[in-house]
């Protein structure tokens, strides 16, 4: 039989080894928070574009990581941390392929300007030629690694070269200066006009095109497309699924459209084209291209391949003298919504 003394014993003992269990699994939690932190402090900064993404998905999970928080959103937290590192790597791997190809092609374009300079000079001929030909193997290396690696081993011989060249024939050297001065200009440009995920025209590009037609009063047409029941795709197969779909639509959009069309990714699942034409053969190219684009689309979930139908509303609007962008977007954009209310209800009555 057991003593009131021993029963008081073995409580004080049961409540000191909780109390210590519990400030164990506090400081658990504030290691993970901080690990957490951690990581969206100095890895995310690497790729900002991929973690854009990431972070919102990220923030979450700090805030699931609480004492009070449920035992099975604790258990279930590992896996969100380890899908969205995952997707995170993906996405820079790419950007980094990006980056690399960017790297090549500038690679590319200096191995030509010094084969030209090699045909103006025959002093340097079979140096320029050796330079020229380094530069060009580089462009068809895989490995951002080995391609540092490679330039530093031509960088002596490159710059005994170029500083024998600058001495000998400071015309020449100006020149390749101001072509790859204007190729990383181009380069520039296009990037900055560029939709990252699509690869279209960007928002940016799309209001300089439009501003370009009012001021020099050219008629044109505007065509806004939105995808109709969108968000169920990200919520039921994840942002992955949700951006190789915007990409599939992207890519047949711009199949549709003609030499001079501009088509641009306006934002999230909206997508503009702009018709140098009248409203009625707008009218009837936007019928065309709508018909083209309500398709199934295949995409990859998980590592198995999925195939998804979309559609989208769209809204065509003329340009009016004197009329602002952003008022022509306006009206591009209640057109569209006109449409998608008009096929809403027509759902519902059936």
């Amino acid at each position: 039989m057991i003593s009131v003394k021993d029963a008081i014993t073995d409580s004080g003992l049961q409540a000191r080894t909780l109390q210590q269990a519990r400030r164990f699994s506090g400081k658990c939690l504030e290691l993970g928070r901080e690990s957490l932190r951690a990581v969206e402090e100095h890895v995310f900064p690497l790729f900002p574009e991929a973690a854009r993404k990431a972070q919102e998905n990220w923030r979450q999970v700090y805030a699931c990581i609480r004492e009070e928080a449920p035992e099975d959103v604790l258990e279930s937290t590992p896996r969100m941390v380890e899908r969205i590192l995952h997707n995170y790597a993906l996405d820079s791997r790419r950007m980094q392929w990006e980056q690399l190809e960017s790297v090549k092609s500038i690679l590319g374009v200096m191995a030509e300007a010094v084969g030209a300079t090699r045909l103006q000079t025959n002093t340097y001929s079979e140096s320029m030629a050796e330079i020229s030909e380094s530069l060009r193997r580089m462009t068809e290396t895989e490995s951002l690694e080995e391609l540092r690696r490679q330039l530093t081993k031509e960088a002596a011989q490159v710059r005994e070269s170029v500083a024998k060249m600058v001495r000998e024939s400071e015309a020449s050297v100006r020149a390749m200066e101001s072509d790859l001065a204007h190729f990383r200009t181009k380069l520039a440009e296009a990037e900055a006009s560029t939709d990252v995920l699509t690869g279209l025209a960007n928002r940016r590009e799309l209001e300089r095109q439009m501003e370009m037609r009012i001021q020099r009063m050219t008629p044109f047409c505007a065509l806004l497309f939105d995808l109709d029941n969108f968000k169920s795709i990200n919520e039921r197969f994840g942002h992955e699924c949700g951006d190789q779909a915007l990409r599939g639509f992207a890519g047949v959009l711009n199949e549709q459209v003609r030499p001079g069309d501009v088509v641009a990714r306006w934002g999230g699942d909206e997508f503009f084209v702009i018709f140098d034409c009248t409203m009625k053969d707008a009218l009837r190219r936007s019928q065309q291209i709508s018909v083209k684009l309500a398709r199934r689309y295949e995409l990859n979930w998980d590592g198995k391949p999925i195939s998804i139908p979309l559609q989208a509303s769209s809204g065509v609007v003329e340009y009016c003298c004197g009329e602002t962008a952003s008022a022509l977007f306006r009206r591009a954009d209640e057109a569209m919504y006109a449409v998608k209310g008009k096929r809403s209800a027509a759902r519902e009555t059936r």
